[in-house]
């Protein structure tokens, strides 16, 4: 009888590596890495609005205060100015934070009089913002 250490040797040793192969990830399922998979950039890549509503300044968004609406930040498309003392833009879901702001006045919390948003509620500082690698970061090991 030989020892386990050399009996695996000798099987190892029999054994020659399937060769690596690049598959797209929906035909990945059962296989094995053949090497860990980090991430090429962070998610999100920047600080997202995680609600629809306004972004704004925590400072300037006690209840009932008038916060001028200066534009507006889609999904995926930031607002070009930065938000100032005394403003709001209207954000949507998913839409990069614009400069100067640092939460989202969720929309059912704020009441719309023309070009002026009035909190009811303030948001939190931080409220409803997703930060930038908040999921992960570039480079961090997604799979191994």
């Amino acid at each position: 009888m030989i020892p386990v250490a050399e009996a695996l040797d000798r099987v190892l040793a029999l054994i020659d590596p399937m060769p690596v192969e690049t598959v797209p990830l929906a035909r990945a399922c059962g296989r094995v890495l053949a090497r860990p998979v980090a991430a090429r950039r962070s998610q999100p890549p920047f600080a997202a609005s995680a609600m629809d509503g306004y972004a704004v300044r925590h400072a300037d968004a006690a209840p009932g205060a008038r916060l001028r609406v200066v534009g507006e930040a889609a999904a995926g498309r930031r607002f070009a100015g930065e938000v100032g003392a005394g403003e709001a833009v209207r954000i949507f879901t998913g839409a990069p934070m614009p400069d100067g702001a640092d939460c989202v006045l969720i929309q059912e919390d704020a009441e719309r009089e023309g070009e002026f948003v009035i909190p009811t509620e303030a948001p939190a500082p931080g409220a409803h913002v997703r930060p930038a690698g908040g999921d992960f970061e570039a480079g961090r090991q997604l799979a191994a």
